[in-house]
C-alpha cells in the first residue's frame, strides 16, 4: 500500500516522462491516468489473496522438507497455523511501508528519471527482504524444529532451501527483465 501511496506521489513525474518519450497519444496517457486507482484497488486485493496463497504454499513446502528431513509426520493444518504466526512481522512492515508512502517526497524530475534508466536490482532486493524478512524467517525456522522435532540445522535447512530456490529465480527474473527492457 505505501508503494502506491509513493506511486500517487510520483504520477506527474511518470507522466511527464512518458511524454517526454512520445510513445504515447493523448487518448492512451489520460487512459493511463484513470486506470491508475483500479489498479493500485486491484493490486491490494490480490496482494491480500496471494499472502493466503503463499501462506498455505509454504505450509506446504516446509511441511514436505521436515517430512524429508526426518522430522515426525504431524498434521498439515498445524503446520498452517504455526506459519501463521510467523507473518507477524510483516505486519509491522505492513505500517512502515504505510508511513514511508505517506512521508514519502518525490525526487526531483533528473533524479527520477536516472532511477528509471538505472535501477539499482541490489538496492531494490535488500528493500524487499530487509529486517523484518530475517524476524520472519527466525520464527518459521523455530516453528518449523518445534513443529517437527528436527534439529535446528534440519529446521534451517526445510526454510532456507525453498526459499533460497526462490530467490535465485527472482534475481534471475529481475536480471532478465532488467537486460529485456534495456535492450529494447
Amino acid at each position: 500500500m505505501g508503494n502506491s501511496f509513493i506511486q500517487q506521489k510520483t504520477q506527474a513525474l511518470t507522466q511527464q516522462y512518458m511524454e517526454e518519450l512520445g510513445t504515447l497519444t493523448e487518448a492512451q496517457l489520460d487512459a493511463v491516468q484513470n486506470i491508475q486507482s483500479f489498479v493500485a484497488v486491484i493490486g491490494i486485493v490480490v496482494g491480500i489473496i496471494l499472502a493466503a496463497v503463499y501462506w498455505v504454499g509454504k505450509s506446504f513446502v516446509f511441511h514436505a522438507f521436515a517430512k524429508v528431513l526426518g522430522g515426525v509426520k504431524p498434521e498439515i493444518s498445524s503446520t498452517i497455523h504455526l506459519i501463521a504466526y510467523t507473518y507477524l512481522p510483516f505486519i509491522f512492515k505492513g505500517i512502515l511501508d504505510v508511513y514511508r508512502g505517506y512521508s514519502y517526497q518525490a525526487p526531483s524530475y533528473q533524479e527520477f528519471v536516472y532511477q528509471l534508466e538505472h535501477p539499482d536490482i541490489l538496492l531494490s532486493f535488500i528493500r524487499e527482504h530487509n529486517i523484518f524478512l530475517v524476524w520472519a524467517l527466525v520464527l518459521m525456522v523455530i516453528a518449523v524444529k518445534e513443529q517437527y522435532n528436527l534439529s535446528w540445522k534440519r529446521a534451517f535447512l526445510s526454510v532456507f532451501i525453498p526459499y533460497t530456490v526462490v530467490w535465485i529465480v527472482q534475481i534471475a527474473m529481475t536480471f532478465a527483465g532488467t537486460q529485456l527492457i534495456g535492450g529494447m
